[in-house]
This record gives structure tokens, sequence and C-alpha cells, in this order.
């Protein structure tokens, strides 16, 4: 007999067991390995026991089904083939698509154990590049330098592109006031100190070190908006706004930092003794990606000219790589770097106004998405894994000055401290609780991605523009003392960063009302440690939020998400019968038709209810209840579809303004309602009133509506709604 296991959605799935795989009974009365009672253990079971335990903490357990197996090698084999003999000997040792090959499987690979360590995975490939430069074989040296380079520039204008599709206007003018002072105030007081302390440490020049410091300030978006959209669905910290504030303001975080480190590295590095040029050509470097962002996200625009989703697609990514390769071969690649950002900002936020009006087939709210998922796997399975590696592959520690390390560590571990101190007493004067502003100073420490997108630029401008300069070899030694600083940058706070988050986050955030306890919401989901693809190393659900799904026009929340179609009545129950049998095989299913049918059903049965003031708490309880046992099946049956950044705090941002059903205090059969939301700009207060229940049933009616139907620019459309 097999007993069903049941398994988070947080964590990687669990494979079902059998009882006769049990431990069993011996004659002594032990159990397994396990002895009698009054019995002392066996010599060695004690401290056998320690390490299992302490492995049990440590590495992160992993089901059957993530396992390498023969047909995983038969497959790697088979594309291996492939490439091999379409290619010829470019894919044999000594090449450079040989090497950027092993490069990718290597980076793979740290991600799997780093993965497994309960490790960002961005640290495993980083350090994977490390090994397969420092091992003592010449596997990768046939990989051309100018290959990392190039691929560094995808990644940062995919990087800055999906920033782009993720901001949205409507959450950024809600929590504008502490976003803004949160992205502006800690990184500029800490590109400023970690430049200082350069000149005084590197004895750099003080703009180059400024360039530095630039580059170290900004923090890792592929760690924390992960991290926060985990946050979100839990709901600690959702009802003082804290997730969609650190998403929105690490997006601004990172373009100060590129526009901070366009200006100096221009006058610092590429002047050219040309002081006219030295002076204009960082402001040019903002202006012209600002420009070209503009204009590609007005052209696509256009929806009656990029009328599919593939012509969208090309065009947008396109676009942006077009943009960040241009400018970069005339070395703006900061310019490039914004220019992705604003393709994105532009596009998204046409799509959604139906502007132009002359070129575009009206309003839409699925455009962004649908195409911010798919640059997402670009990201995942090529960017990501090829950004790190590459960057990680470019220090070789035999050349390298051994005094640069400590001294990189002092810049990194000081300027953070300053950095978090600094987050705490910015974020005072909006309410927040000193829980919550600790918690706000450990969220800005995770940094990642744009360290290793811009630590290699500054040596690379170097060897391009001043190998004929006397100082040449200082120049050298300066720019791989910011690359060896901004990779100790990512080992240090990557990790640290992420640890904080996730360790801290029961303890110091409020969980939203209506969601389920931390304590009650570890049992069966785990919050991953700030980065895209928590499913395991192979990323099969990388760059992908938690799932939920939207069906017909009506969006089904997970089990604790507010505004849900029970209208935030939100009670954990285990499935009925019946659908525990479905699951099992021993009803058959229903059709899926037959099956959304009975969903839509039960929402309307509770959309009727809240207009019925006969109907009792116990009595919305049962037809809740009803819709959370219809959706389980239906996500049973169906794909689950995954929302995008832009989709949930949107979402978040228009609950905010609407009245969610909870119990009122001192009466057992009434229903009050709760609004939460931002007095006057401050993120973390809250404010409650009684309403008539059909102001809420409103909202619930507007969930079902068809969704072919118009919309106003300023009110998404329910079918859009995530």
């Amino acid at each position: 007999m097999v007993l069903p296991v049941k398994v988070g959605s947080g964590r990687p799935p669990v494979a079902a067991f059998a009882v006769e795989d049990l431990p069993q009974t011996a004659a002594d009365g032990s159990v397994g390995n396990v002895p009698a009672r009054g019995r002392a253990p066996a010599a060695g079971a004690g401290w056998r026991h320690r390490l299992a335990a302490l492995a049990d903490k440590v590495l992160r357990p992993q089901p059957a089904e993530m396992r390498v197996d023969a047909t995983f090698v038969l497959l790697a084999a088979v594309t291996y083939g492939v490439l091999f003999f379409s290619m010829g000997s470019a894919f044999l040792p000594g090449h450079a698509a040989w090497a950027t090959l092993l490069l990718w499987v290597a980076s793979q690979i740290g991600a799997g154990i780093a993965w497994q360590l309960r490790l960002p995975r961005v640290v495993g490939m980083l350090c994977a590049g490390m090994v397969m430069k420092n091992a003592g074989w010449s596997a990768t040296t046939a990989f051309p330098a100018k290959w990392g380079v190039q691929m560094r520039a995808g990644a940062l204008a995919t990087i800055f592109l999906r920033c782009g599709l993720e901001l949205d206007f409507g959450t950024m003018r809600r929590f504008k006031y502490p976003a803004m002072r949160l992205a502006l105030l800690p990184g500029l007081v800490e590109a400023f100190y970690d430049g200082g302390l350069g000149v005084a440490v590197f004895d750099m020049p003080v703009l180059l070190a400024f360039t530095m410091g630039f580059i170290l300030k900004a923090v890792g978006p592929g760690l924390v908006v992960p991290a926060m959209f985990q946050l979100q669905k839990t709901g600690l910290g959702r009802d003082q706004g804290i997730p969609s504030t650190v998403v929105i303001a690490a997006s601004f975080d990172d373009i100060i930092a590129i526009t901070g480190y366009s200006i100096f590295s221009s006058v610092a590095i590429t002047g050219q003794g040309n002081v006219a040029w030295q002076i204009a050509s960082g402001p040019l470097q903002v202006v012209f990606g600002i420009l070209g962002g503009l204009i590609g996200g007005v052209l696509l625009g256009c929806t009656r000219l990029f009328n599919s989703r593939l012509k969208r697609l090309v065009g947008l990514y396109g676009g942006a790589l077009l943009l960040m390769y241009f400018l970069e071969y005339w070395s703006l690649l900061s310019g490039g770097a914004l220019g992705a950002l604003f393709v994105g900002l532009v596009a998204s936020n046409a799509w959604e106004k139906g502007f132009p009006k002359w070129g575009s087939l009206g309003t839409s709210f699925a455009f962004s998405p649908e195409l911010e998922r798919i640059v997402a796997v670009f990201w995942n399975w090529v960017w990501e894994p090829m950004l790190f590696v590459t960057i990680g592959n470019s220090i070789y520690f035999e050349t390298l000055d051994s005094s640069i390390i400590p001294r990189s560590i002092l810049i990194v571990c000081t300027g953070v401290m300053l950095r978090t101190l600094m987050t705490y007493a910015v974020m005072s004067g909006f309410g927040y609780t000193w829980r919550e502003k600790l918690f706000y100073a450990l969220a800005w420490t995770p940094k990642a991605t744009v360290q290793a997108a811009l630590s290699g630029a500054p040596l690379a401008l170097i060897n391009k523009y001043k190998v004929d300069d006397p100082d040449y070899a200082q120049w050298q030694q300066w720019g791989d003392e910011i690359l060896v600083t901004g990779i100790f940058a990512i080992i240090i706070c990557g990790t640290l960063g992420t640890l904080a988050i996730h360790l801290t986050a029961p303890h110091l955030l409020t969980p939203a009302e209506g969601s389920v306890s931390g304590s009650e919401e570890s049992e069966g989901e785990e919050l991953e440690l700030g980065e895209e693809g928590g499913d395991g190393p192979s990323g099969s659900h990388r760059g992908t939020t938690p799932a939920s799904p939207r069906l017909g026009g009506v969006h089904a929340e997970p089990e604790s998400e507010a505004g849900s179609p029970q209208l935030g009545v939100h009670h954990r129950r285990a499935a009925s019968g019946t659908a525990l049998a479905e699951q099992e095989g021993t009803v058959p299913l229903p059709s899926a038709y037959e099956l959304l049918a009975e969903y839509l059903d039960a929402i309307r049965l509770l959309t009727a209810a809240v207009h019925d003031d006969r109907k009792t708490k116990a009595d919305m309880v049962l037809l809740s209840d009803r819709v959370l046992e219809t959706q389980k099946r239906v996500e049973a049956v169906m794909e689950r579809r995954e929302p995008s950044v832009r989709e949930l705090f949107r979402t978040a941002s228009a609950l905010a303004q609407t009245f969610v059903m909870r119990p009122a205090s001192g009466h057992a059969h009434s229903l009050g309602l709760v609004r939460q939301g931002s007095g006057s700009g401050h993120g973390g207060t809250q404010f409650h009133r009684s309403q008539d229940v059909r102001s809420a049933s409103r909202q619930a009616q507007g969930s079902v509506k068809g969704s072919d139907s118009s919309t106003r620019p300023n009110s998404p459309s329910p079918d859009d709604m995530a």
C-alpha cells in the first residue's frame, strides 16, 4: 500500500513511500536502526546519528526525480553528438566552442552543489568558474576573453530589460516615498564610502575609485526580487507593503548604480585626454540609452504591427540586445543597459494603456507578463550561468597579488555594515516598527548580478584605452582590484544577505491578516534563499514564481493569497474525500470544462451569499472551503500558470484599495470589512473601517466578467489581474 505524502509548494516534491519500506520491529523491540528502550546504543551510533542530523540541516533533500539517471546521460550524449557532427572540431578540446560548453556545464554543476548546501546558486556558478580557471589544466584557456565581455553585456541587457518589464507605475506611485528613500540614500552613502576607502587602500585615482563604489552599491535583483515575491505570497510584511517597496527600490537602485558607473568610468578611463569628451561622455550615455529605449518602446506599442507574441518577443528582446551591443561597440555600455531598461518599461506601459492610439489594437495587461516569462527562461538557462561562470573564470590566482584579497574583503564588509546602518536610519518616519526597519536593513544587503556584469568592465576598458599609457601596468592592477572586490561582494553579500532574509523574515515581519502564520506555512512551504529557481538546480521551474492559475478570466489565488475569489476568507482544510479519491484515480476525473464550470459555480454561490444578509459566518466558511477544494482539483488537472512579478505587485497595489472580508470582532455571525493601505504615503500605516458587505461583492463580481471586455487605462481588467 502506498501512502500519500503532503508536498509543500516551496519544496521540491517528495516521492510517496510504501508501507513495506518502513522500519520493521525486531524481536528485541528495536525499530529499524533505533535500539529498544532501555538498551544502550551500539558503539559509534551516537556520532552517526548526530552526523546524519547535521546533514539533514545543512543539505537539502534531493527528490528521486531530480537524480541523474541513464536517460539524462543518454540525452546529454545525443546533444553533444549533434553539436560535434554538425560543427566539427569546434566542439573538441582546445577550441572556443568546447571551452564555452565546458564552462556552461561546470556552472550547472556548481549551481547544483550550492543548491544542495542551501546557498545561492550564483555562488556555486562563480566558484565553478574559478575552479575551471585555477584547477591546473588548460580546459578553458581557449575561451576568448572577448566572448566573456559580450556575454556579460548580454546578461546586463537582460537584467535591465526584466527590471523594466517588472516596474509598474501604479505600485511605484503608492510606495514612492519609502522606495525612493531606500533606493537613493543607503546606496549613495555606500558608493562614496567604498570609493573613498578604495583611494586609501588601493591608492586608486578618485574617479576610478568612485567607479568601483557604484559597482559595489547595486543590490542584486536576481536575489532580492524572488525573495520578496515569496514574502508577498506567504503574507509576511504584505500589509505594510514591505515586499513591494523593496522590489521597486531594487530596480531604481540599479538605475542609479549604472548611471553613476557610466559617468565616473567614462571620465576616469575612456576620456582619451579630451576634456570636453570626458565631461560629456557620461551624461551622453544616459541620454542615448533613454532616447533609444523610448523610441523602441513606442514602436513596440504599435500592436497593429506587432500583432503576435513571437513578433513582440523578437522586437522587445532583439531591440534591447541591439541597443546594448550597438552602444557597447562605441564604448557606451551603461547607455545600452539603460536603453534595455527603458525599452521594457515603455513597451509594457504602452501595451497597458493602448499607446499610441493610432497604432494600437487596444489595452492589454497580458503582453508584458508573457514576454517576461520567456525572457526569464533565457536568463536562467543562458545568461545567468555564463555571466557568473565567466566572471569567476577571469580570476587567476597565480598572477593575482595576494594582498588584494584582504583589502577587498575590508572594503566589502565595512561598506555593507555602513549600508545596513544607513538603511535602518532612512526608513524611520514611515510608521515601521524597529523589527521592520531591521528587516529592510538586512534585505538591502544581497549583491550578485550587477557586480558580476560590471566588475570586469573597468579592466576591459583599461585594456582597450590604456594600452599606450606609461602607467598601463598600474592601471591593470587597479582593474584587477576592482574585479576581485566585486567577486568577493558576490560571495559575501550574496550568501549572507539571502540567508539573513530567509532566517529573519518569520521573526521580524508580521503576517498579513487572513494569511497563515509563519510556523504553519513553514510546514508545507519553504522560504527560498532569495533566488529564482527554488525548485532545484536543474532549473525546471527557474525564473518563475509560485504558481497561481488563471482560468477563464477568473484568477484562482493560492491558499494563503489575499484577494482570492474567496474574498479574503482563508481557511486551510484538507481536501474532501471525493477530491482525494479523484487524485488517487479511484473516481473518474471530470473533463476540464466540467471542472472549470464547477469552479465558476462555486465562486458564483459565494458571491451570491455575500449579498444575502441571512447567511452566517459558518455558511461563508463552507462556501469558501468549496472554492478552495475545487481550486485544488483544477490545479491537479490543468497546468498551473506562473504569475510574473509585475502581475503580483499590480494586484497587491489594487487590493490595497479594496475591502477584504474578515470576521468582525465581538460579533459571532456578522462580517466586517478591513481596508489595508498606506495613508499619506507612509508604507507602514494601516486603517480599518466597517462597510456594507456589498462593497466586497463587487470586487468578486468583477473577477468573473468576460476576459474580452475593454479596459480603462487606469483600471486593469479582471482577466489581466494576477
